[in-house]
């Protein structure tokens, strides 16, 4: 795992860790903790650089989000992601967001939300990162062998 960011808020503390896996070609975003909504917004537009950047060359289709650890629920930001921040990165190549679901109610509430709500890109929950991997790598044999 490649660490590509480490995102902090106004006072410093980490609440995003963005990292990429090449043997596996997803990006992660971990987060962590409370955090506002623009705090999850100027993060997330970190995955949009990225995409950009690596994962058009790399052919990333995969986003892996880890919620496990954030506090509170994001349900205010479903509409951004699913109109605005997943149609961007769609033009890069993003076809897949997992999102590993946390066992906070309210950020629960706000994955399953997402995963109604998603259209250009899919969303999937697993319960964690190696179900999230083994899903992914199931997706990749899948489309190798045309399916």
């Amino acid at each position: 795992m490649i660490v590509v960011d480490l995102i902090r808020n106004a006072s410093g503390v980490i609440y995003a860790k963005l990292s990429y896996e090449p043997r596996k070609n997803y990006l992660l975003m971990k987060w962590i903790g409370a955090c506002t909504e623009e705090e999850v917004k100027h993060a997330s537009m970190k995955m949009l650089e990225w995409q950009k950047r690596e994962g058009l060359r790399t052919n990333c289709k995969f986003h892996v989000h880890d919620t496990k650890e954030i506090e509170g629920a994001w349900a205010g930001l479903v509409e951004w992601i699913s109109n605005y921040f997943f149609p961007l990165n769609y033009e890069y190549g993003l076809r897949y967001n997992i999102s590993i679901i946390s066992p906070d109610l309210f950020s629960k509430l706000s994955s399953m939300e997402l995963k109604k709500r998603s259209s250009k890109v899919t969303t999937i929950l697993a319960e964690t990162l190696s179900q999230a991997e083994a899903w992914l790598t199931n997706k990749y044999k899948e489309e190798s062998l045309g399916l």
